[in-house]
């Protein structure tokens, strides 16, 4: 992925650098697949009276999102959060199909059988951390892309990979102070990505 100043949930929006654009909806897909399932499952079960979803009705409704939001791209991070506008279009796509399947255990159905409640759900505990996980992968993927190789060697051996100090310091020929020093410059660089608008609006909004 090519070296961009801007984060992935910013770059989005962002078509003017093509290669970074198209770089940025891949890692994407790759980061959010597992969310789009977990908020398509829990909202399936909202409609259906707690059924069991179907596996292959999941991922049709996350492709049917994922095209929507590659080829639409309507998300403004200043208008609200990446999270709930997914939310609010895998809630349509699922009620979508849900009136052409029109199952037979369907509890939400109108008594003529031909509507749903267009209202969106509340989040699942489980979507929730679903996708506050992806976040932090959206954040460590942007520290990695905006530091120096190097450095975020050493900071991902000690503070994601659990190594101490001294092995690290010892495998890649340097000395603990240079460990040291790397790791408290990486966490401060972190902080200051966390702290930016789009992170915290995803989390704390």
């Amino acid at each position: 992925m090519p070296n961009t100043p801007i984060s992935l949930i910013s770059v989005l929006r962002n078509e003017e650098n093509q290669l970074a654009w198209q770089a940025s909806w891949r890692r994407f897909l790759e980061l959010y697949n597992g969310p789009l399932l977990a908020m398509a499952a829990g909202i399936y079960r909202h409609h259906t009276g707690n059924a069991t979803p179907p596996q292959s009705v999941l991922e049709d409704v996350v492709s049917t999102v994922v095209v929507d939001f590659f080829t639409k791209n309507r998300f403004d991070r200043e208008r609200g959060r990446l999270r709930t506008y997914l939310r609010t279009l895998t809630n349509r796509r699922m009620v979508d199909m849900l009136r052409k399947q029109r199952p037979l255990n369907h509890l939400s159905l109108d008594a003529d059988g031909t509507s749903l409640p267009e209202s969106v759900p509340e989040e699942t505990p489980e979507e929730t951390l679903s996708f506050q996980q992806s976040l932090l992968a959206t954040l460590i993927e942007d520290l990695r892309e905006n530091i120096p190789m190097r450095h975020f060697q050493i900071f991902e051996m000690v503070k994601l990979k659990g190594q101490s100090p001294e092995t690290v310091a010892e495998e890649l020929g340097v000395s603990r102070g240079v460990v040291d020093n790397t790791v408290y410059k990486v966490m401060r660089r972190l902080k200051e990505t966390a702290g930016k608008p789009e992170y915290q609006n995803e989390y704390y909004l």
